[in-house]
């Protein structure tokens, strides 16, 4: 007995081999069964949890020492540069930051929006499981004959098919939703036009254009009363007495006495 090694009642006790005289106990080595795999079960997602809350743990710590050395290593930059800054020297660029110290600047920013982003999923993350734990309560099964387990399972499946109900009608509800939505911006726009109407240009005309342009005219109108007047046209056409220069040949073919005496019957 000394080395010999005494196997425990879990051991020896497995759901799929039931023990000696398992066939007398029925539905009694069952139910232990059932509450050693139950409490194994336990016993895992507890481990699991420690395993999960120490490596955030973890995690934070690493986090926060980075930031410490971060901080500790711009602090040394900032007071690196103070030094070699000449007394009276303008700090100059974007606050004086020169390249070393503005790859620090955006690896910090970097940074920190990366842990921001991780605490804000982590955040998400605890509300879902606490939500889900509010509503999901933990079965207990513990000391439940055949016929309990099967109302057990009648009451589940009367669960599943109410939820399932529940999510059919939100659904409809909301493409009902969708549906509305659309008709009445359907009818908002038959109300306004289909087209929307274009913003009109205005063009700008300062002061100082007008101004310009009134000087112009002023300009050119004062030129014109300036000009002076000879009282001749040079582009006006010469208008000759065309009768005093047109000759009558009617004279010409009349005999000689009878011009004569129509010229003294003319001056008679």
């Amino acid at each position: 007995m000394g080395g010999e090694r005494v196997p425990d009642a879990v051991s020896t006790l497995s759901p799929t081999s039931p023990p000696r005289g398992a066939e007398r106990l029925g539905g009694s080595w069952c139910r232990s069964a059932s509450r050693r795999l139950d409490e194994t079960q336990k016993q895992k997602e507890e481990e699991e949890r420690r395993k999960r809350e120490e490596e955030a743990r973890r995690e934070e710590a690493a986090a926060e020492r980075q930031r410490k050395q971060e901080e500790k290593a711009k602090r040394e930059a900032e007071e690196a540069a103070k030094k070699q800054r000449k007394p009276g020297q303008k700090r100059k660029g974007l606050g004086g930051l020169s390249p070393e110290k503005k790859r620090l600047l955006k690896q910090l920013i970097m940074q920190k929006a990366a842990d921001e982003m991780k605490a804000e999923m982590k955040k998400r993350q605890e509300e879902k499981d606490n939500y889900l734990r509010s509503r999901v309560q933990p079965l207990q099964l513990d000391g439940l004959d055949d016929s309990a387990l099967a109302k057990k399972v009648r009451e589940l499946h009367a669960r599943v098919a109410q939820l399932e109900g529940e999510k059919y009608d939100w659904e409809v509800k909301l493409r009902r939703q969708d549906i509305e939505i659309n008709e009445l911006t359907m009818k908002v726009n038959d109300v306004k036009g289909k087209f929307v109407k274009p913003v009109l240009k205005k063009v700008s005309k300062t002061e100082s254009q007008l101004a310009r342009i009134e000087k112009k005219e002023k300009t050119l109108a004062s030129f014109r009363t300036q000009l002076k007047s000879t009282g001749q046209n040079k582009f006006a056409l010469e208008e000759k007495d065309e009768a005093s220069h047109k000759v009558d040949f009617r004279d010409q073919l009349k005999p000689a006495g009878e011009g004569d005496a129509l010229k003294e019957a003319a001056e008679e």
